[in-house]
């Protein structure tokens, strides 16, 4: 039987909650048979890559991957913010690790502004928090609300502000549809919604990042560390980056393809399938290549995602056709 993949995971290196070696074991459990490790601007320690190199043999095949994220093409003139996943990537290209450091540095900069703004809305809240829920490593937003959420008093002040949306929703259509999503989708979006995205309902408390290299800048380094790039997740800058610039980046061969496969909710999910097959036909035309997977964080992500039969049957194969395609070589992986 074939087993399904997923070239887009998370793990303890970034903001995941999984080690490499857990994500391995709950994949083979679950019938996953290739997983990539696309940690955020981060890339495997030593002893990790030791440890994958050890494991060649494992049931569930892997990959050295990274997610970048990236600015803007130079050309382009609507402003997005691409997230481009790196696979078979080099983990000791010294280009690619420098650039690590700087994101990580400024990434733990950004998330001490956060900190700030968000004790002036009443949390209880300290940088040494956040890095305690990171390991010290990657500090993202998924670390900052596991702070947040580790204080008993911080839930209360999350309820008082989802009360007070909700009585401004009840005067605002607009913001009425963005409160009936977030009541929809569970309590783990309420941080991201009321207070910690760049389109929050409370605002000035995100910090974009603050350091990026533009979208090519971010391809060449992916290609000269060995690997392939891919546009991550197109339905988060989908609005900004249409399907004509898509087309653009992709005729100009600058970028090596897309995941055609990511996470989403069952309420849009006629609106994956549209863009997928928007996104198939463009790469179909310019002989491109497709990635893919549940971007997972969690356990139960991974559970969740191998429970779709038909949603994880779709990426069936995918490492294998990226590795055919002669465009990259296997060393960083053990497929």
């Amino acid at each position: 039987m074939k087993r399904y993949q997923t070239l887009h995971c998370h793990t303890k290196t970034s903001d995941g909650f999984l080690t490499h070696r857990q994500v391995l074991d709950i994949c083979e459990e679950n019938n996953i048979g290739v997983v990539a490790f696309t940690d955020h601007d981060s890339l495997p320690k030593d002893k990790v890559i030791k440890e994958l190199l050890e494991n060649k043999k494992h049931p569930t095949k892997w990959i050295v991957g990274i997610e970048i994220s990236a600015d803007k093409p130079s050309d382009f003139k609507e402003k997005f913010s691409p997230h481009i996943v790196g696979l078979f990537v080099d983990p000791f290209n010294k280009d690619l690790i420098k650039h690590c450091e700087m994101a990580q540095e400024a990434r733990r900069e950004r998330m001490s502004h956060m900190v700030k703004r968000l004790n002036g809305l009443g949390f209880n809240l300290t940088e040494e928090d956040c890095l305690k829920a990171s390991k010290g490593e990657a500090v993202g937003r998924p670390h900052i609300v596991q702070a947040i959420k580790s204080r008993e008093e911080n839930l209360e002040v999350i309820e008082k502000l989802r009360k007070k949306m909700e009585q401004d929703a009840n005067k605002n259509e607009a913001l009425k549809v963005k409160y009936d999503l977030m009541m929809q989708r569970g309590e783990n979006q309420y941080p991201y919604v009321l207070f910690l995205s760049d389109d929050s309902y409370i605002k000035n408390v995100y910090v974009d990042y603050l350091y990026r290299i533009n979208l090519d800048d971010c391809v060449k380094l992916i290609r000269k560390a060995g690997g392939l790039a891919f546009f991550a997740h197109w339905f988060t800058e989908i609005n900004k980056c249409d399907e004509t610039s898509m087309e653009k980046l992709l005729r100009e061969d600058r970028i090596d393809g897309a995941e055609t496969v990511y996470g989403f909710y069952d309420d849009i999910k006629d609106e994956f399938k549209r863009q997928r097959a928007i996104l198939q036909k463009i790469i179909n035309t310019y002989h491109k290549l497709e990635s893919g997977g549940v971007d997972a964080h969690t356990e139960e992500q991974l559970k969740d995602f191998a429970k779709d039969s038909w949603y994880a049957g779709l990426t069936i194969d995918m490492g294998e056709k990226i590795l055919s395609s002669g465009k990259v070589d296997g060393k960083w992986s053990s497929l």
